[in-house]
């Protein structure tokens, strides 16, 4: 089964697709125990910060992710973008690309969320890794992820991935609505 035949590059470097439905359900779960510590008194313990200034950022938590299907998915996803750019192609059934492991945060993953609210914006920046990506939880409220050649207006369940030294941003949120994505990098083995 190839889930990801929809899926289409914008420019040279940024693949869109649409996130399945039960996989989108598995993220509101993951918002859901993100919610919980964002809403505690001390949720500030366990925010990160960023290239800029999201209302809160914080990783989904990898006792959720690690039995979730969502963890196949991404590196599915990056199998198959890494298929479709790269000279040399995954051909073994050993997996070549990993989540990324991030040893400057606690949470050991990069995936994460972002909740932006009235004023939040993420400046340009690049990632570590060789791919990356962002999973519109919401719409993007007019608030575009903005390339070099492109402004991706992305809708709920939308899904980008590009290179991680792709520089991107987000322009000041203008909205009183909370624009939620997830975001990951990826590397290769």
């Amino acid at each position: 089964m190839n889930m990801f035949e929809d899926s289409k590059f914008l420019t040279e470097d940024v693949l869109t697709h649409k996130l399945p439905r039960e996989l989108f359900k598995e993220l509101t779960v993951f918002l859901k125990s993100a919610n919980k510590k964002r809403k505690s008194k001390y949720g500030f313990l366990v925010s990160h910060d960023n290239h800029g200034k999201n209302s809160y950022q914080i990783s989904v938590d990898s006792y959720l992710f690690e039995k979730s299907l969502m963890f196949g998915y991404l590196i599915k996803l990056g199998e198959y973008y890494y298929n479709n750019k790269s000279s040399e192609k995954i051909t073994t059934k050993h997996r070549k690309i990993r989540l990324r492991r991030n040893v400057d945060h606690y949470d050991h993953y990069d995936f994460w969320i972002n909740f932006s609210k009235k004023n939040s914006y993420n400046e340009t920046h690049t990632h570590a890794g060789i791919l990356s990506g962002v999973i519109y939880y919401t719409d993007c409220f007019n608030c575009p992820t903005e390339f070099h050649d492109l402004n991706f207006y992305g809708k709920s369940k939308d899904v980008l991935i590009f290179p991680s030294d792709t520089k991107h941003g987000v322009k000041k949120q203008n909205t009183n609505k909370t624009r939620i994505t997830f975001a990951f990098n990826l590397y290769a083995v």
